[in-house]
């Protein structure tokens, strides 16, 4: 599908900006910066997993992008001294929805996230899990066993990870100050819109995210 093939060029820009967003400083902020790296990372894999057509091990992976997206944009965005620390050293962490709540009332973002959150929060746990959910997908026609996944879900699911890794990228470039990838992470923004978010192309695509 050609989504899938969009997401992989935008993923690959996004992983080039990165790379010039040295993190420097104290380990808090490399912390952060480790964060961000590995929800990217999840990002990518479900990418390449979906560019394999290995969609049961992609939807596994959608709750840890989008748990680690979470800790990672409120360590950077809203928590304390204190909080990263504790993170860091307890490795215990608010709910998904709280940590969704925080951030978007601190950026006054429009709540794309908590969007995403409660739209798929009912099944991640059976997608990561070995449940149901993940095994009615691989059910296909007269009795075979193959993805089945109406395209329509596949293009949501490329909508996420490159809304996600788009917005993770620009938490890097904040906290490596590197103000040179600016332009950068506009132009992807502008391209992320037109083959992800365009109404007039995808009228019954954007209803929901995933």
């Amino acid at each position: 599908m050609e989504c899938i093939f969009k997401a992989k060029d935008h993923i690959e820009a996004c992983w080039d900006s990165i790379e010039e967003c040295s993190i420097e400083g104290s380990v808090q902020s490399q912390f952060i910066g480790a964060m961000l790296y590995v929800a990217f990372n999840h990002c990518d894999g479900i990418q390449t997993l979906a560019q394999k057509k290995n969609f049961a091990s992609a939807y596994a992976l959608v709750r840890p992008m989008l748990e680690t997206s979470f800790r990672a944009m409120w360590l950077h965005s809203c928590a304390t001294e204190e909080q990263i620390q504790s993170c860091m050293d307890n490795d215990k962490w608010k709910s998904a929805w709280d940590l969704v709540q925080e951030i978007e009332a601190k950026n006054g973002n429009t709540p794309i996230l908590s969007g995403i959150w409660s739209d798929v929060r009912p099944v991640l746990h059976s997608y990561t899990h070995g449940g149901v959910q993940n095994a009615v997908r691989q059910l296909g026609f007269e009795s075979s066993i193959m993805p089945n996944l109406p395209e329509l879900e596949v293009f949501q699911l490329m909508q996420t990870v490159g809304l996600l890794s788009w917005m993770i990228l620009a938490e890097m470039i904040d906290l490596s100050k590197n103000e040179s990838q600016l332009e950068v992470f506009e132009k992807l923004g502008e391209g992320l819109s037109e083959w992800a978010f365009n109404k007039e192309r995808h009228p019954t695509r954007t209803a929901r995210l995933l």
